[in-house]
Parts: structure tokens; sequence; C-alpha cells
């Protein structure tokens, strides 16, 4: 019933946040700041999705923990430990409905985030590099 809760609410939060506005941000140039340590990426999908598949140097944030706003201060104290205070922090999901959210709330927290709003594969089609599997 919690994972079915969960996902019906991650639902409801994905199409309001599908109908507010963001810039889409270059992938390539993501890309290079990441690479370049200038920024760092966050996967806001859930555990299972991460475990299927998930891209090379991301860090895994799931996005119903920020919603549900029960770990907030692990989020905030995790992404601390992984962003230095110069770099950006960028969050993608599966088709970017989940990374507008997360920013949106992450930001209310006082966290910049820059949403991905490309879908996976379309980053996967840019160059981005998925990990090896374990």
């Amino acid at each position: 019933m919690k994972y079915a809760f969960r996902h019906l609410l991650l639902g409801l939060l994905t199409i309001f946040a599908c109908s507010s506005s963001a810039l889409a941000a270059d992938l390539k140039e993501i890309q290079q700041e990441i690479e370049q340590g200038k920024a760092i990426l966050i996967d806001v999908r859930e555990e299972d999705e991460w475990k299927e598949a998930h891209l090379e140097k991301a860090i895994l944030v799931p996005g119903s923990e920020i919603a549900s706003g029960d770990h907030n201060e692990k989020i905030l104290a995790k992404l601390k430990a992984e962003a230095k205070p110069e770099q950006k922090i960028y969050c993608h999901c599966k088709s970017g409905g989940r990374a507008k959210l997360t920013a949106r709330l992450l930001g209310k927290l006082g966290v910049e985030v820059i949403p991905i709003t490309e879908t996976y594969q379309e980053m996967l089609q840019a160059g981005f590099k998925p990990a090896e599997p374990k």
C-alpha cells in the first residue's frame, strides 16, 4: 500500500511539475561541465529504476524521498558532501517531470538545482554514458 501511495503521489506531483516552465540546458554543455568537475548530476528516479540502468557519474537521490519531506536533512547533507559550493547541481529523471519537481522542492530548501528536461534516452543519444552494471 505504501508503495502504491508513493507512486500515486509522485504521479500527481509530476503532472503538476510538468505545467511549470523550465529552461532546457544544452546537454553537451552539461556533459562538459560534469566531466570538468564544474557540476554534478543527481538522478531523482527511484532505486529500482537506478538499479536497472543509470548514467556514469550520476548520484542517486530518489525524488520520492525529497517529495515526502521525511529525509530533508539527510538529503541536504548528501548534496553538501557531493557538491562543492562552486559546482552546479543538475538533476534528471526518465522524462523530465520529476527533475522539474525536485529542482523546485530543493529550491525551497535553499539548494539551487537545474532540471534536465530531456528524457533519459535523449541524454544517452547526446553522449551521456550508461554506468557499467555491477
